[in-house]
Order: structure tokens, then sequence, then C-alpha cells
């Protein structure tokens, strides 16, 4: 399992995932422009791009996806909720063929990999999140939630990577200039994770196949890179845990990251 993240944030979503020869995108929220650049510098051309993983309707994760249907005749994997949210001006008339309908529990065979999707908790329709298993081998794919409930770690315990959002910092956050209601909106259980919510859940989450940690979708205006670091490294600490063990990738919005190698 090959994975790329593209773009990570309120600007614009896009990762690569690929196994064997098959190649899969989750979200497009940049253009095809931007993405297919991207992917260039790494090394990466959609030669066979079978088809995508959609999280969401809101613009930051579609917002490409018009062009991409245009250029590639692929299957879309969606919950029929964030279907019906589709904005047509990022999506366009979309082949009623090319839909697979997903739902929570409910794994998908593939030709090298299963998917198992789960819910989120965001303030979209139905939104999604994945764990991609190959072998023995998994990856959690999970931004957008306000909250997961311990009655579904099950769904995402001992995956061998993660990618979680670790989106703001408490105080900056509050102390911004953003209006009260964004604010009250990205604290509540149906929008985003703080760092520390988001360390504490990867602490209870993690077992003993866990390799890979990437901090994703994290705020321009009320995060750092390194502040995120730091909370997970505190949480870890008080937690008796070393981070230091783990592959900690922080997710970018302006560049792709290099390729993740999963096994």
């Amino acid at each position: 399992m090959k994975i790329t993240v593209v773009a990570s944030g309120s600007k614009g979503n896009a990762t690569l995932i690929e196994f064997q020869e098959d190649q899969y995108l989750i979200d497009c929220g940049l253009s095809y422009k931007q993405l297919t650049y991207r992917l260039e510098k790494q090394g990466k051309y959609l030669n066979n791009l079978k088809g995508i993983f959609i999280t969401h309707e809101h613009r930051d994760h579609v917002s490409g996806l018009r062009v991409l249907l245009n250029k590639h005749d692929i299957s879309i994997y969606l919950s029929e909720g964030t279907y019906k949210g589709f904005d047509k001006r990022f999506t366009g008339d979309i082949k009623e063929s090319s839909l697979v309908f997903l739902r929570e529990e409910e794994i998908i065979d593939f030709k090298h990999f299963q998917v198992l999707p789960f819910y989120t908790y965001h303030d979209a329709i139905e939104p999604l999140g994945f764990r991609f298993i190959e072998n023995d081998e998994s990856f959690v794919y999970m931004t957008d939630t306000g909250y997961f409930p311990l009655r579904k770690y099950d769904l995402i315990k001992n995956a061998s990577a993660y990618m979680v959002e670790s989106n703001y910092e408490s105080e900056m956050l509050l102390e911004s200039s953003r209006p009260w209601l964004l604010k009250r909106r990205i604290l509540e259980d149906t929008g985003h994770l703080s760092n520390e919510d988001s360390a504490n859940l990867i602490l209870d989450i993690m077992g003993e196949k866990t390799k890979h940690i990437i901090l994703a979708h994290i705020s321009e205006d009320c995060n750092l890179p390194l502040v995120a670091k730091g909370t997970y490294e505190e949480c870890f600490k008080l937690k008796k845990q070393e981070l230091d063990k783990y592959n900690v990738i922080i997710a970018k919005q302006y560049e792709s990251l290099n390729e993740l190698i999963i096994e």
C-alpha cells in the first residue's frame, strides 16, 4: 500500500492511495491542474486511476471532482447522503452507473484490498472515514470530525497507519479574530478535532501494529505544525508513551508529501 498526501487543509484535500498497479483518490478538493502537477513532482501519474472515495460534500473535498470525472471514467465511492449534498457547480452531472454507495461497517472487497467505511461526526449530511485493508496492514483515513465515540473504537483500532486531523490549538482558536459562530461550529461535536483531542484519540486506538501517524487538516490561522506535534508529545508523555517511536508526519496544504509505503 502506497500513500501520497497531495493536499490537506481548509483550502483543499486530496490523497492518492495505490494497491499494486491500481490507483484510487481520497477526495479531490483542488484543481485537476494542481492535483496532477503535485503528483508529477512525486513521479506519480494518474495512468491507472480506478476510483475516488469521497468523505463528504464540503467544497474543500470535492471542488475538483467535476474536471476529474471529465478526464477519468472512474467509480465514485461515497455515502448516499454525501451524494445528495453535492453542489453541481463542483461535481457536474454524475453518471449514476459510476456511483457506489457505502454504508457503515459494510466491508467492500476490491481486487487487492478491502475498505471498511465508518461514520464521522461533522456538519455534513453523512460523512465517512475509511479503513483500507491490504493483507495484514491497514490505513485509517479520518479527517473532519468533532469527536469519535468509544463504542466505535474497534472499527479503527491498531491500524498500521493513521491520517487523522489535528485541526486547531484551542487557545489560538478562541483568541483568533474569527466570528464566534465559526468558533462554536469548530468546537462542537460536529466540528473538528483539536490537537489535544487528536492526540488522545490516537493514544486510545493505536496498537502494536501502528507505525505511522499523519497529522492532517492543520488550520493556517489557529494552529502551527510545531504546536500540533508539541501537543502530541505532551499527551504521549502524560500516558507514558514515546512519540519518537512512531513516524509522525505533518500533512501540508500547499505541497504534496513524499510517498509513504505501508508494508
